[in-house]
């Protein structure tokens, strides 16, 4: 008879907040119901700061709390958390720890034993409740090993460091160009301040009914966030666009999301906000590649820099580099003084192009698919599927000088 999942409960003390950690065996599920209980003469407001690492985080009501945990992969381990907070600390004005007669009521839970449920088996895994809890409740955090749910797909975020490269664009016709290929791919917005990818390719606002941000929010499961568009093997997952939405969501997630995303497809392409953010190193830390857009000017080139040494910090592979709106007649840079400055291959160059987001809303690889964006386009699909190799470039030394400021800093 195959393991089944165990779940062990810890109260954090020093967080004052109580956590589950729901292990699983050695084969993969598609749902877990795990429910727990809560004193109801708690005097703030119950929160959630995990669900598994996937939004919904979980529902509570009458003294239960039910986490739904869909597609655990076999060895991972999920963190369950729920705390009380006042209105003030919610708010942002206060201290993110609940009352102390709030943290004494939730450590008397310690000792409650959840209760854990297979989808495909009826009534409680652990079978009636032991005295005690189900793993010593003083086990350190810390030394709770934590799984890693494995990737089916090869994520690739395309990055810039500065607005107006042309990065959200050559993440369309990337994705796009890896579907027309015959993998199934997923293109997703994580650019989730300033998201505009949805109307590059002609979506409506309007007609989302859910985006990432509802799904960061906690508002939407994962799967109704996805979107089919361009091309048979491609699906989209949106950002929203209302400032409401944005100031919702739960940022931390998107890591664990983009990891949800990841099962069951061949590519994921993330398009990320330029700059040096937040939602950049959670998306990078959730992928294998980086590409960099880059445009051959100064700006472009020092923003990139930093994002490039962000890549290689998390130990992200950079793949290479996307020269897009390149001057083919006078450039400011050749194309070896930019392989130079950042020990990085060139593995696309993209001239300059008008229309190239034209008012059909079809993207070149399949409006002009002998064009030179489009051929170049694809050069770079091949490197990412592994049928062609860029050529090998070591760090520059103002790479080399920046990575190891940026180590010494401890960033």
């Amino acid at each position: 008879m195959p393991q089944m999942p165990s779940l062990t409960k810890y109260w954090d003390e020093k967080r004052g907040r109580m956590s589950l950690f729901l292990r699983n065996s050695e084969r993969p599920l598609r749902d877990i119901t795990v429910e727990d209980e809560y004193p109801t003469t708690i005097t703030g407001v119950l929160c959630f700061a995990k669900s598994g690492g996937i939004a919904p985080v979980a529902n509570a009501s009458d003294g239960k709390i039910t986490w739904k945990v869909a597609n655990i992969g076999a060895g991972e381990v999920k963190e369950l958390i729920y705390t009380s907070l006042t209105r003030d600390a919610l708010d942002g004005m206060g201290p993110k720890q609940p009352t102390a007669t709030d943290a004494a009521l939730l450590s008397s839970m310690a000792l409650h034993v959840p209760a854990l449920y297979l989808s495909e088996v009826v009534g409680a895994i652990a079978g009636p409740k032991p005295e005690g809890p189900a793993l010593p409740v003083e086990t350190p955090v810390e030394n709770i090993s934590r799984g890693k749910m494995e990737k089916r797909a090869t994520v690739v975020v395309v990055g810039a460091g500065k607005g107006g490269t042309g990065k959200t664009t050559f993440s369309i016709n990337l994705g796009v160009a890896l579907a027309e290929m015959g993998y199934n791919t997923l293109l997703m917005d994580a650019d989730s301040s300033m998201s505009d990818l949805s109307t590059y390719i002609g979506m409506s606002p309007q007609s989302l009914k859910s985006t990432l941000h509802e799904v960061l929010a906690g508002e939407a499961e994962p799967d109704k966030a996805i979107y089919r568009a361009l091309s048979e093997n491609l699906r989209v997952v949106p950002s929203g666009l209302s400032i409401e939405g944005f100031l919702k969501m739960d940022r931390s997630l998107l890591k664990d999301v983009i990891e949800y995303f990841s099962m069951g497809t061949d590519f994921v392409v993330i398009d990320t906000p330029a700059g040096y953010n937040k939602e950049l190193a959670l998306s990078l830390a959730a992928s294998d590649h980086l590409i960099l857009v880059l445009n051959p000017d100064e700006g472009s080139m020092t923003d990139g820099l930093k994002v490039q040494e962000m890549a290689r910090i998390l130990g992200i592979n950079v793949l290479g580099i996307v020269l897009n709106r390149f001057d083919m007649k006078s450039p400011q840079f050749s194309r070896s003084q930019i392989e130079e400055y950042f020990g990085t291959p060139v593995i696309a160059m993209i001239p300059e192009e008008p229309g190239v987001r034209n008012k059909d809303k079809v993207p070149p690889v399949l409006s002009d698919p002998s064009g030179r964006m489009a051929k170049e386009t694809y050069k770079v699909a091949e490197i990412v599927a592994g049928k062609k190799a860029p050529d090998a470039k070591g760090p520059s030394f103002v790479s080399r000088l920046m990575l190891a400021l940026f180590n010494t800093a401890n960033i």
